[in-house]
């Protein structure tokens, strides 16, 4: 009995030891799975105090409210605020996740104090200041999928904050976490004659994708064909009130059929 509780003592007093030493390394890059995205939090040896404290927070703002666009580059901050301005080093991790739990799109920073950590965004070289209450990273970003498929259509981004009080350990800091989601905007469709010839060949169109023949709610055809080349309407288009028709500047566009707008 009394082996069993010196080793005890011993892997306890280990363990402390080893977070210890992990706050001293971690504030320069923390370690990778702690977001929150796998339930795994920066208070796994950040742990003197319960995840998310009443009057602590963490939020980050940036991402499209109304659906982000494929390939588009968001700006991102991440800021986070303790109950009392007692705080003296900040550090932060995130990361974006599928709905199949899969790592998406690419973060980037010109933020001297974060970097790329694997496939997540982090701290590097956790920022110190004067004792505050909350604390801003800025200058972050998240590129979207360029070509997101069905399992990117929802998107969750996981993000947690130190508010840490400088000791150079692992004890007395204070960890906020926090998700948001964004969905895939959906675009109205845009079809475009960038060929030579007649309408009704698709080989003479974007994405050999030919409009419907009648052309309704938000979307666009768009008349561009290369120069020297022209598209000629030899067939029945039809135009609904709201699409939009459109022959670029300088480009030939002949009807032999019929163009009917309403």
């Amino acid at each position: 009995m009394r082996k069993y509780l010196k080793t005890s003592v011993v892997m306890m007093l280990l363990f402390i030891f080893l977070c210890s030493f992990a706050g001293l390394i971690y504030s320069s890059q923390p370690p990778q799975g702690h977001s929150g995205a796998d339930n795994h939090y920066c208070n796994d040896c950040h742990s003197t105090n319960p995840l998310n404290v009443t009057g602590g927070s963490v939020e980050l703002t940036g991402l499209p409210i109304d659906g982000y666009v494929s390939g588009f580059k968001y700006s991102l901050s991440l800021k986070t605020t303790h109950s009392a301005a007692d705080r003296k080093r900040w550090g932060f991790t995130i990361e974006a996740r599928n709905s199949i739990n899969q790592t998406v799109g690419t973060f980037g920073s010109t933020n001297a104090n974060a970097a790329i950590n694997g496939k997540e965004l982090s701290h590097l070289n956790a920022v110190s200041t004067a004792s505050q209450s909350t604390f801003t990273y800025d200058n972050l970003s998240w590129t979207a999928p360029a070509n997101p498929d069905a399992n990117n259509q929802t998107i969750t981004f996981y993000f947690v904050g130190n508010a840490a009080n400088g000791n150079g350990g692992s004890s007395g800091d204070f960890i906020y976490s926090g998700t948001k989601l964004i969905n895939l905007k959906i675009l109205p469709p845009v079809y475009t004659f960038n060929g030579n010839g007649n309408w009704d060949n698709p080989a003479n169109w974007s994405n050999n994708t030919l409009p419907p023949a009648i052309l309704t709610g938000n979307a666009s055809i768009v008349v561009d064909p290369p120069t020297g080349s022209e598209c000629i309407l030899n067939i029945v288009q039809r135009v609904q009130n709201g699409a939009i028709f459109t022959v670029k500047d300088g480009k030939k566009f002949t009807i032999s059929g019929d163009l009917i707008i309403k």
